[in-house]
């Protein structure tokens, strides 16, 4: 099935691959010594050769690995076979029958018959020995990772009856019992496809790629509220009888400070819990210091947004520096929302 271009779908596509290249930069860095990653752009596609000496002469040869993310991934651990292997034969034509066998696969009889539970294991290996966007090793113990391997993948995989060998008709069951059009319908295709693309059965993935996943309905954005509504919500949470025990005022205080976070910075809810100036100042990598929010010294209010949060979670777009949007009616917005006197709730994310 013939794919068609459109404007917003190439940048997908160029954007797509401008990771991959990072990403390849990055794997090529940790590459062991005498072992290279060279990239090669044939008409039929591009693919990834390894770079080593063979006696006196320095070869580029082929290793089965495409130019995809997995690819990478798999061209990395055939470069440490590789280099171990260089130290162990002293053959020249042992080693090459070695890597035909070993790395080319040639000998190796496929088995078709895997299982989805097999097939879904090698997916969450793969998945947690990838890199995130920002080109980070996935940690299993990242709360954030957890839930993105569970809503991109493992919700989905959970309804395949596990021990049936891997085939498109429980995969299309699966996929059917989703709304077509629906975002849903779309993460299931391409969770499917991904386990197909993992275990190599690329007849499987072709056949997935046929089925049109263009999303056509969308839930209606209930999460907008206005400046003035939000003001007035701010007021009615803090209209609270005084030291009456039943409110817990600092945190409602606290809370109403994360909410303000966002509405003049327009961050997320996690983000507001990585920023590093609120009540101390932040010093960059090149040394210049950024005052607290709290601070007088900070007339612009510069906010520091850090990779991580005090949750123990991540940021999804990474460390920057954010400034208030403070809207002409409500020039004053900074002092009505108190942000400079601002605390962040105490919250125990094991509790």
């Amino acid at each position: 099935m013939r794919e068609t271009f459109t404007a917003a779908n190439i940048e997908s596509h160029l954007i797509g691959y401008e990771r991959l290249l990072a990403l390849f930069k990055e794997i090529q860095k940790q590459t062991p010594k005498g072992v290279g990653l060279k990239r090669e752009v044939k008409t039929s596609g591009t693919y990834i050769l390894l770079q080593f000496k063979i006696g006196d002469k320095r070869t580029a040869k082929a290793c089965n690995c495409d130019f995809t993310e997995i690819g990478i991934i798999k061209a990395l651990e055939k470069a440490q076979l590789v280099s171990e292997a260089l130290g162990k034969f002293t053959s020249e034509t042992e080693f090459l029958a070695w890597y035909d066998e070993t790395i080319l696969e040639k000998n190796i009889v496929k088995n078709d018959l895997i299982t989805f539970s097999e097939a879904i294991k090698l997916v969450e290996d793969n998945y947690w020995n990838s890199y995130t966007r920002k080109r980070q090793k996935r940690d299993r113990n990242n709360p954030s990772q957890q839930s993105c391997w569970y809503e991109v993948y493992y919700c989905f995989y959970k309804l395949l009856p596990i021990e049936n060998s891997v085939n498109v008709t429980d995969m299309m069951a699966v996929i059917s019992s989703k709304e077509r059009g629906a975002k849903s319908y779309k993460l299931c295709t391409c969770a499917m496809k991904k386990l197909c693309e993992v275990i190599g059965n690329d007849k499987l993935r072709d056949e997935l790629s046929k089925i049109n996943v263009t999303q056509t309905k969308f839930k209606e954005n209930l999460q907008s509220v206005s400046l003035d509504d939000y003001l007035r919500f701010r007021e009615s949470v803090l209209d609270i009888p005084f030291k009456d025990k039943r409110y817990n005022f600092e945190s409602r205080n606290a809370w109403l400070f994360v909410f303000s976070m966002q509405v003049v910075y327009g961050l997320r809810v996690n983000e507001v819990f990585a920023v590093q100036n609120i009540d101390i100042p932040f010093k960059t990598k090149d040394g210049v210091t950024i005052p607290a929010l709290n601070a007088a010294s900070n007339r612009d209010m510069v906010a520091v947004v850090g990779d991580e949060t005090n949750l123990g979670t991540t940021t999804k777009t990474g460390y920057r520096l954010a400034i208030p949007l403070i809207p002409p009616t409500y020039p004053d917005l900074i002092g009505k929302l108190e942000i400079k006197s601002g605390k962040l709730p105490n919250i125990n994310p094991d509790e």
